[in-house]
Parts: C-alpha cells; structure tokens; sequence
C-alpha cells in the first residue's frame, strides 16, 4: 500500500474518533445504560437514555415515553414519538432484549435505517420473552457471563458502576443489608430468616431487607451499611446461576463487603473479585455475617479490596472505551 494511502487512513480513522457520535440508549435495566450515557458524555459523545418501560426502582433517565397499554391507539402513537424520537441519533443501544410487541425496534432499523445494538441483561434471555427479533442487531452484548448459554453470538461485557463515595464507619454498631428486586432469584426467603435467627440468638447488629425500594433509597441503605447479602441460592435447585450482581459491585465501590453464592463456573469471568463466597445453606450464611460482624476492621479491609476492584474492572469509563469501538465500525459500516 502506498504511504499516502496508509497516511490518509490513518487521518480518516482519527477524524472519525474526534467526531461526536449521537447514541440513543432505550430502556435502562439496572441502571447499566444511564452509567454507559455518563461515561459516553465524558468522552465527548451525546449520549440519551429513554425508558418506555417504567423502571420498578425509579433508576435516572433523560425522557420517557411510556406504553400505557390502555388503547392500541395510544400505543401506536407512543411508538411513533419513539420512532421520531430516534431520528436524530446515529445509533441505537436497545437494553433487555426485544419483547415481540416492540414494533418500534423495527421501525428503528428499517424505517429509521440506524445500527442497533441489542443488549441482554437477564431473565429476558433466560426466560425467553426478550428473544424476538434477533436478526435486528447488529452486534449483542451480555451483561452477565451466564447468557452466553443463551445467546453464544454475544459478547459479555462487564457492568458499568459509576464512581460512589466511600463509607465505613468501624465505630458504630454494625449493620448488614439486603436487598432484592425478584426476591426468588435472591434466596431473599433464606437470608431473611437468617437475620431473624441470628437476631433471636443474640447477635449485636441492625439489619435490614429492601424490597422494590427506589435506587436512590437504596444507595442510602447501602451507606450506612457495612455488610450486604447479595445473593444466597443453589443453581442445583433452583435452576438459577449465581453470579456476581450489580448490588456487590455498588457495595464495593463504597467500600461494603458483599457476601454472595457464586459459582465457580463464572469466577473466572471476575479476576480478584473479593466477594465473600459462600455455600448455599443457612449455616454457612449465619457463620459469615458473624464473623464480618465480629471484626469490623477485617471487614473494613475487605472492602477497600473490593473498592479497588471496581475501579479496576467496572469502572464506567473502561468499559465505554471497550463498547465505542463496536459502535464506530457499525456506523462505518
């Protein structure tokens, strides 16, 4: 090749990383796309997150257009303000799989003509009901190492956590929290009982189990916190793999320790991940919340380990710089 073509394709190439790129993310489970947006809009980018869903935990988002199912008349209009709604945006990040009423999608892709890239976060792709339309992207990406089972064309992609303030005070009387969104998927019922045992025993600390709280509250929990049980399940009954959740990764950047089954199939997927990891039974449970209880100052170290590790490998910023690339040769392309 000739030098002033290796020149001009390198200038071309340049130019197209200096340009700002408009991304359109749609929908945000577990707040992974407003965290994605954040870090897109540091990097330059006009980056907007839209639920038409409404987000059971009240997670930030830009606009909202949300399908009332009331009529198929406002259906059909809500759709056609997303639709509109995209025209402006080179891209379209689409987050939980595509349900097969989302006609918008559709007409995203062949009216609209914008590359989408689909984004699987969990039971939608277990489950089965986020599945439709997978010829519609043009690139997969998997929030959990799990879907790869279900979607072996994606690529998994760790979730992003946003930098949170540290916060523990080995002073006070400790305090342990959980908190579930599918309590099921959990083993809310187990830990619970747990707490309640351990209480009834005599242990020295608070506790607390959230359910369905808005993020916000329960980023306010999680502070005051020094000890969160994530999750307490065995996939060999329940059917459910175990793996590290967004909650632990909140709860390290703040310098929490998290305690969680985990199977061992998906460490490797999370290298130096400091989850406290235990066996999926109540003793095992009960053993673990009374030894972080009983050394504060262990726990407190524990936890700056796990601070580092979000830093290193979820920081928002390091995983857009790993997504922007995809979304450049789709444009490109």
């Amino acid at each position: 090749m000739p030098a002033w073509c290796r020149t001009a394709g390198f200038f071309t190439a340049y130019l197209f990383r200096t340009v700002r790129m408009r991304i359109l993310h749609v929908e945000n489970q577990a707040g992974v796309a407003w965290q994605l947006a954040q870090a897109q809009r540091r990097l330059g980018h006009d980056a907007v997150v839209i639920e038409t869903y409404a987000n059971t935990i009240n997670m930030p988002h830009d606009r909202d257009f949300y399908y009332t199912h009331e009529s198929l008349r406002g259906d059909l209009s809500n759709g056609l303000q997303v639709v509109r709604f995209a025209r402006d945006f080179d891209i379209v990040h689409l987050h939980g799989g595509i349900h097969w009423k989302r006609w918008d999608a559709l007409a995203m892709k062949f009216w609209r003509r914008k590359p989408m890239v689909v984004h699987y976060h969990g039971s939608e792709a277990r489950d089965g009901y986020g599945m439709r339309y997978r010829f519609l992207a043009d690139h997969k990406f998997l929030s959990r190492p799990d879907l790869l089972k279900w979607v072996p064309d994606g690529e998994y992609v760790p979730n992003p956590v946003g930098e949170l303030p540290y916060s523990f005070d080995a002073s006070v009387r400790p305090r342990v929290v959980h908190m579930a969104v599918n309590r099921r998927t959990k083993g809310s019922d187990l830990i619970e009982k747990c707490l309640k045992e351990l209480e009834e025993e005599g242990l020295d600390f608070d506790w607390a189990v959230l359910d369905r709280v808005d993020h916000a509250v329960a980023m306010e929990e999680l502070s005051r916190s020094h000890v969160l049980i994530d999750q307490v399940i065995d996939p060999r009954t329940s059917g459910l793999p175990s793996i590290i959740g967004l909650a632990s990764l909140e709860a390290m950047s703040m310098g929490k320790v998290s305690i969680s089954t985990f199977d061992a199939e998906y460490r490797p997927y999370y290298p130096g991940c400091p989850v406290m990891v235990i066996d999926a039974d109540s003793e095992a449970l009960k053993t673990a919340v009374r030894d972080r209880v009983a050394d504060l100052p262990g726990s407190r170290d524990r936890g700056l380990a796990g601070r580092e590790y979000v830093r290193r490998e979820h920081s928002a910023d390091h995983i857009v710089k790993r997504i922007m690339p995809v979304y450049e040769s789709l444009v490109r392309r």
